[in-house]
């Protein structure tokens, strides 16, 4: 895993600010920009490095097939494949080793193939589509391995890339000062608020009786802490250097409900989820059903997206019951909601939305069941 107070990251962070800042030229800066985020690689992996690179050349060679009608089902199945396939080896190291390829399991590991892998389903998925053309090598390499995102984990979506790639950078004195407080947010949290908790009350849920419940509610609290840091530190990075990079937390722990929830926790994945699976399920048996029961589409995609969900985390029955535990929370909530909907009526709806002991009551028991998820993993 990229661990940001290794050298490597905070030396190509510099670099980045030094080089990049004063460049104005769209193309310039693109393949700048690759050169770092390649740099970055070969710091991080040495001499494995070149093999990644090999492999991402390959998936460039592959996207420009992709765009030509004759080639676009068969060599889009095999790139779907592939990804699917060290997806595998990434999460099942016994696998890898067992294959012989325990070393590309380690190159997955450290480069966080899991992300990696959504953002290659975003690219395949647009040039596919034909909503954009197969992208150049150096925009390829940035899209899919940028260095500030790799360990925080921003999927972003790929028509926002293609969107903001040719925004011209000017850095404002805000801009710098903004960026500066969200990289100081990220350490603060990180190295001393997470650290500390960890420390002195985290026992990997080991102890036994009433402090066992306390530690569930640390745990989470641990948890939001540590991964919102790394999305801190990498949206402030980006605003340095000129990149786009999407938010991905806004205060979830006071979500009413698990559908608020994930509008607010790890936003990229809930995002990449809604466009690439549920969507795609839901609209499909809205079709087959002829537009009938609604209600039981949306359950059913919210039921497939999120046990899919568990297991893009880890395979395991920890990472299933917690995939399970968010598709019942999210179906709950959606059938709760539609029933709240038909019974009160928009006028009455909306002032049960706005009392403050059943808004408390929903963000208690969403930050339980939460704590309870990630316990389940933990324990799992």
């Amino acid at each position: 895993m990229i661990e940001l107070n290794a050298l490597p990251f905070w030396i190509v962070c510099a670099a980045a600010v030094t080089l990049l800042v004063p460049v104005r030229s769209i193309a310039f800066r693109t393949l700048l920009l690759a050169c770092l985020n390649l740099t970055f690689l070969g710091l991080l992996l040495r001499w494995q490095s070149i093999g990644l690179v090999g492999a991402i050349v390959v998936v460039y060679l592959l996207l420009q097939l992709v765009d030509r009608p004759r080639y676009r089902a068969a060599i889009g199945a095999l790139i779907a494949i592939v990804i699917v396939a060290l997806f595998v080896v990434h999460k099942l190291p016994r696998v890898a080793t067992h294959l012989g390829v325990a070393g590309v399991g380690r190159i997955l590991a450290l480069v966080g193939y899991s992300y990696v892998a959504l953002r290659m389903v975003e690219m395949l998925r647009a040039v596919f589509e034909r909503r954009h053309p197969a992208p150049d090598f150096a925009s390829t390499v940035n899209y899919l391995l940028p260095f500030h995102m790799l360990a925080a984990g921003p999927i972003q979506a790929y028509d926002d890339f293609v969107r903001h790639k040719s925004d011209q950078f000017e850095p404002t004195a805000y801009d710098v000062l903004l960026a500066l407080e969200r990289i100081s947010s990220g350490l603060v949290k990180k190295f001393v608020l997470a650290y500390l908790l960890q420390r002195v009350f985290l026992t990997n849920l080991e102890a036994p009786g009433p402090y066992f419940l306390l530690e569930m509610q640390l745990t989470l609290v641990w948890l939001y802490l540590d991964f919102s840091a790394y999305s801190d530190i990498a949206s402030g990075v980006g605003i340095l250097i000129g990149v786009s990079t999407p938010e991905n937390f806004n205060r979830p722990l006071l979500a009413r409900n698990v559908i608020e929830f994930w509008e607010r926790w790890h936003i990229s994945l809930s995002l990449f989820i809604r466009r690439n699976v549920f969507i795609p399920i839901q609209m499909f048996l809205m079709r087959r059903n002829e537009g009938r029961a609604p209600l039981l589409s949306a359950v059913t995609a919210i039921g497939i997206s999120f046990v899919l969900c568990g297991v893009w985390h880890g395979i395991g029955y920890g990472f299933l019951i917690w995939g399970a535990v968010q598709a019942g929370g999210l179906i709950v909530a959606r059938v709760y909601g539609h029933v709240l909907q038909r019974r009160l009526g928009r006028a009455g709806l909306k002032r049960y939305l706005e009392n403050p002991w059943l808004h408390a009551a929903g963000v208690f028991l969403t930050f339980e069941l939460q704590a309870v998820a990630v316990a389940a993993v933990i324990r799992g």
